[in-house]
C-alpha cells in the first residue's frame, strides 16, 4: 500500500510539472525590486566642515518581465522587457558671506539614471526537474538626468536652478538559469542566477586632444568620438510566474 501510493505521488507530481510546461501554455514571468535609503551626516573632522542638516537619499527600483509562448514542450519563446531606475539626491547647507553680510545658502543636486531594455528571450525548462535555462537579447537606451537648486539670501544674489537630459542606446545580453517551486497548478516562485553583459554607446563621449608641433607652429585641434562602455557581471532574482492555458 505504501508503495502504490508513492507511485501514484510520482505520477501526480509529474502529471502537475508537465502540465505547466506542455505546448500551448502561456507563461508570464516577473520579478521586482525596491530599495530605499537616507544618510545624514552626524560629524565631521575638523566639527565644523559640514552643518547638520548635510542628508543624502538613494532610490532604486527594477522590475524585470517575461510574456512567452510554449511553442513546444518545455521551450518557450516571447519579450523580455526589463526597466531599472536609480536616483541620488544630496541636500546641504553652507556658509555665505558678502560686504559684511553673513548667510546661509540651501543646496540640492539630484542625479538620476533610468534604463529599459526590450528584446526576444528564450527559455528552456528541462524535462520535469522544475530547472530552466534562458537566454535573451535587448536593446534600448539608458537615460541620465542631472538636476540642481541653489537658494541664496536676497543679499547675496538670484536663486540658481538648472536640468540636463542625455539619452544613449544600450544592448543587453543574458543567460541564466532558475528553478520553477510550484504554489499551485498555475503560479510558481523561480529563484534566479545569470550572467549580464552590455554595451552603452555615448555619442562624442570621448575627446581626443591635439597636438602641437614645435617645428611647425601649427597646432592640430583636437576631435570628439564616440566612446562605447562595456560592463558585465554576476545577476540574482527571486520572481514569481504565471503558467495560463
Amino acid at each position: 500500500m505504501k508503495k502504490l501510493f508513492t507511485i501514484l505521488s510520482a505520477v501526480m507530481l509529474t502529471f502537475s510539472l508537465s502540465a505547466q510546461t506542455d505546448a500551448g501554455t502561456f507563461l508570464l514571468s516577473g520579478s521586482t525590486g525596491l530599495d530605499f535609503a537616507s544618510q545624514s551626516v552626524t560629524g565631521t573632522d575638523p566639527s565644523d566642515a559640514w552643518d547638520d542638516d548635510n542628508s543624502q537619499t538613494a532610490n532604486n527600483m527594477q522590475f524585470r518581465l517575461l510574456g512567452g509562448f510554449f511553442m513546444a514542450d518545455g521551450l518557450v519563446g516571447g519579450i523580455a522587457v526589463n526597466y531599472k531606475s536609480e536616483s541620488l539626491k544630496t541636500e546641504w547647507v553652507s556658509d555665505v558671506y558678502y560686504y559684511g553680510n553673513s548667510g546661509e545658502v540651501d543646496r540640492m543636486q539630484k542625479s538620476t539614471t533610468s534604463t529599459i531594455i526590450i528584446g526576444p528571450a528564450i527559455r528552456y525548462y528541462i524535462a520535469e526537474s522544475g530547472v530552466w535555462v534562458q537566454a535573451s537579447y535587448g536593446f534600448g537606451s539608458m537615460t541620465e538626468k542631472w538636476e540642481y537648486d541653489y537658494d541664496y539670501p536676497y543679499w547675496y544674489g538670484n536663486d540658481d536652478s538648472d536640468t540636463d537630459k542625455e539619452s544613449n542606446p544600450m544592448t543587453i545580453f543574458s543567460i541564466g538559469a532558475g528553478y520553477a517551486i510550484y504554489l499551485s497548478d498555475y503560479i510558481s516562485l523561480n529563484p534566479t542566477i545569470g550572467y549580464a553583459r552590455s554595451t552603452v554607446k555615448i555619442e562624442d563621449g570621448y575627446y581626443e586632444s591635439g597636438s602641437y608641433n614645435p617645428y611647425t607652429g601649427y597646432y592640430t585641434p583636437g576631435d570628439e568620438e564616440d566612446l562605447k562602455v562595456k560592463m558585465a557581471g554576476m545577476t540574482f532574482g527571486l520572481g514569481i510566474a504565471l503558467h495560463l492555458e
